[in-house]
């Protein structure tokens, strides 16, 4: 179950700048669509404490894609990472084409999506409409759904703020295969993670040697730095991991004493710089930069952690990293 506290030390407090959703396709319209979808009734303000919501008039067992649809009708749009936005920011209508095969095998979302945007997906489409359904696909992808058995689903969701507040509504619970919703905790929250990451493989330092940085768990010991700049013993409080788009470029950052660490563009050193601002002969960690390649990334995720401590800092090969995880 979901509660502030708990989530705390698993989802840090950043503050990203939240998912847009651009071009035609407003917020409002894809939250009409979803509901169209799921064949709901608009949805109400949020209510605390446990709480049941009925599902569609008439719905007798619902697909699981379907389930994330009645969620955004009932609990609102989603405020989520944007798969286009983050880690880097691409074009949305070519991210659209390399999908396209991916939406289709996919059944039963894609043909709901389709036919309520009156695209018949049974002959050719056009590259407008491939975004148009693309644009509400991802939105529904990027709901988790934890099965529980009998038919029904635990959801942990983030809502987008509403009326010009600063804060989100985060709603746990459990969905049925009917479209019920019981809400067993719901309070106000800050807007989602999303990470600028390091590359799968990427090895951080601890007390007992490096360890892969997608091998570390909560609570794991690792090396931080103090405000003073002091290298003191840690431990893990937060993690993240991002789906990176398959055009991703990363960063081969080579200093000249031979240490190197491979990150996103936009993933900071302890000092606040960008590695992806990095030049030959800059000065980092004690050293100088030998080499900052860009090059495309040959995995599909990225990862982050925080430590704890006073500024969330770690060590990649000797390298001090600041973590996108916590607030700057």
């Amino acid at each position: 179950m979901w509660n502030r506290s708990a989530a705390a030390a698993v989802t840090p407090t950043m503050r990203p700048t939240p998912t847009r959703v651009r071009g035609p396709s407003s917020v409002a319209a894809i939250v009409a669509l979803l509901m169209a979808l799921a064949g709901c009734s608009p949805p109400g303000g949020p209510t605390p404490g446990l709480t049941t919501l009925p599902g569609p008039t008439g719905a007798a067992r619902l697909t699981e894609a379907r389930l994330r649809l009645v969620l955004i009708d009932q609990l609102g749009p989603l405020w989520y990472c944007d798969r286009d936005e983050y880690p880097v920011s691409r074009d949305e209508r070519q991210a659209a084409l390399v999908a396209w095969p991916e939406m289709q095998v996919e059944g039963d979302r894609f043909r709901a999506i389709a036919t309520s945007l009156g695209v018949n997906v049974d002959r050719e489409v056009d590259e407008a409409d491939k975004l148009a359904i693309y644009r509400v696909w991802k939105v529904a992808i990027a709901i988790e759904l934890d099965s529980v058995g009998d038919g029904a689903y635990r959801f942990d969701y983030l809502a987008q703020p509403v009326g010009g507040a600063a804060e989100g509504t985060r709603s746990a619970g459990v969905i049925r295969e009917s479209g019920e919703i019981t809400i067993e905790q719901q309070a106000p929250a800050d807007e989602p993670l999303c990470p600028i990451c390091l590359a799968r493989g990427t090895l951080i330092e601890t007390p007992a040697g490096p360890v892969p940085v997608e091998r570390l768990g909560l609570g794991d010991p690792v090396w931080t730095l103090t405000s003073e700049g002091r290298r003191v013993a840690g431990s893990v409080v937060a993690l993240g991991s991002t789906a990176a788009p398959v055009d991703h470029v990363i960063v081969r950052l080579v200093l000249e004493d031979g240490r190197r660490v491979t990150a996103s563009p936009g993933h900071p050193l302890a000092d606040g710089r960008l590695i992806g601002d990095l030049r030959e002969g800059d000065a980092v960690a004690g050293s100088r930069v030998a080499a900052a390649v860009r090059e495309p990334y040959a995995s599909t995720d990225t990862f982050d952690l925080a430590a704890s401590g006073e500024t969330g800092a770690y060590f990649a090969d000797g390298i001090p990293l600041g973590s996108t995880l916590v607030p700057r």
